[in-house]
């Protein structure tokens, strides 16, 4: 076999990418382009603006360092997968990380779960009920999305996009035809950002909820659980009667909401209240707090080298938001609250999510009323065509999504498309914090703390 990289190679390669993290930048995707160079979407510290930046490589393929850095541990089986078969990756050998010791017993979990849980194997290693290491196996049921999308038409493409990942369904619609927008030069009216922004909420506030109810269940709650997925249910039936479909998809494609809509503002406040009503009530229930206070702390240095972002990220400090870092939709002209907490336990996330359903109703009630009735046309704008990749980036339900795509001459046919989801970045954070002096009996609950996405890890 061909080794792609010698050792001097890589590490100069590794030093650039090295000297952009010791300046601050966040890196947000990351991704090998048609073009055969090794492009990058960044933001530098305090500012609103993200950079596309190019990193060429002698032999067009970039080898994926072994230094595990924290953002883009994920991008390196990427990569290797995406790799032209005509040249080969040899990986290095990372010997499977075992936990040996006398009273140290392995107890697996999955891959197969009941209820709705998706395919993901938990190798807990426990002395007595300490849970002292935990290793993550994803990747059974990849669907190889982003390969499919390569030679289709945009919207068959956006068909296969909408599917990436229930919960989150309408923010890769959105984060995708952005990227093509962006690629093709074209910029949309008013209305049809009102209208975007409202069926985003939409998705926040059934996805926050769902969560909630899970993270209720796994305390031994179970009618806070059915309050909560009540209020769920109601938002899901609000998205039938407003978008023509309960998760959301082919909403985008829509682009106006039925004239249902001048009812459904009432109810979607009303949906709010009596979710901040059962809220109050969990904040004065002792056996609700004591088992979340403390429990799944993410340890501060994972905090800062691997940069969680959505809900996670906010609950750990880092107040990272797209909708006010990424000029999209109609965020910047309207004033939302950002919840953040500095604990970094699961009581911080719990606190977040039903911070930002209050969030999310306040906005919907201000877009609702001007939002785009029954048959909006979107008027475009031409702006001219990218000059590299087209991106897009928006605040999924559980943080920053970003695309990048390259489209061919004709600016309708896919021919590379890449999308880092917040799921595939904070995945790295649950093993530190749940091997931080948490016993076996707190693990569904910090896990439905986290409750992120295998879909959006797997894609």
């Amino acid at each position: 076999m061909e080794q792609i990289w010698g050792e001097q190679e890589a590490v100069r390669w590794l030093d650039q990418i090295l000297q952009r993290r010791r300046d601050g930048t966040l890196l947000v995707l990351l991704t090998p382009g048609p073009d055969g160079i090794l492009w990058g979407i960044g933001r530098h510290p305090g500012s609103k603006e993200y950079e596309w930046w190019g990193l060429s490589h002698p032999r067009e393929v970039p080898r994926p360092s072994t230094a595990g850095i924290g953002e883009w541990i994920h991008l390196q089986e990427d990569i290797s997968r995406d790799t032209p078969s005509s040249i080969t990756w040899v990986p290095p050998s990372h010997p499977e990380r075992v936990v040996r010791g006398k009273g140290i017993f392995t107890y697996p979990l999955g891959p197969v779960h009941g209820d709705v849980s998706e395919s993901l194997r938990y190798d807990l290693a426990v002395m007595g009920d300490e849970i002292v290491h935990l290793t993550l196996k994803h990747g059974y049921k990849r669907r190889h999305i982003t390969t499919l999308c390569r030679g289709k038409t945009v919207p068959q493409a956006l068909e296969l996009i909408e599917r990436m990942t229930a919960t989150s369904s309408f923010a890769h619609q959105w984060a995708f035809m952005m990227a093509v927008e962006n690629a093709q030069g074209k910029i949309v009216d008013e209305g049809t950002k009102i209208y975007r922004s409202v069926a985003l909420e939409m998705e926040r506030l059934a996805s926050h909820l769902g969560d909630l109810a899970l993270l209720a269940s796994s305390t031994g709650l179970p009618v806070a659980q059915m309050d909560y997925l009540h209020l769920k249910e109601q938002i899901l039936r609000w998205n039938y009667k407003l978008f023509g479909d309960r998760y959301l998809r082919g909403a985008l494609v829509k682009n106006a909401l039925n004239q249902v809509a001048d009812e459904a503002s009432a109810s979607i406040i009303a949906v709010g209240e009596q979710a901040q009503a059962i809220t109050d009530s969990l904040f004065h229930t002792p056996s609700f707090l004591d088992r979340l206070v403390g429990a799944g702390t993410i340890p501060e240095q994972t905090v800062q080298f691997i940069a969680p972002v959505g809900p996670v990220g906010r609950a750990s400090g880092l107040k990272v938001d797209v909708r006010s870092l990424w000029d999209y939709g109609v965020y910047d002209e309207i004033s939302f609250a950002i919840p953040s907490s500095d604990k970094r336990d699961a009581y911080a996330r719990f606190l977040v999510k039903s911070r930002e359903i209050t969030a999310s109703v306040n906005i919907i009630r201000r877009l609702l009323p001007v939002a785009p009735r029954h048959s909006h046309v979107s008027t475009v704008f031409e702006e001219g065509p990218s000059q590299g990749p087209g991106i897009g980036m928006v605040e999924a339900p559980r943080g920053m999504l970003a695309y990048a795509l390259w489209l061919d001459g004709s600016g309708e046919i896919i021919r590379h498309v890449a999308v880092a989801t917040p799921s595939a970045r904070n995945w790295y954070v649950v093993p530190p914090a749940m091997a931080n002096g948490n016993i076996l009996q707190d693990f569904p609950i910090i896990d439905a703390s986290f409750l992120l996405s295998v879909a959006g890890w797997d894609q």
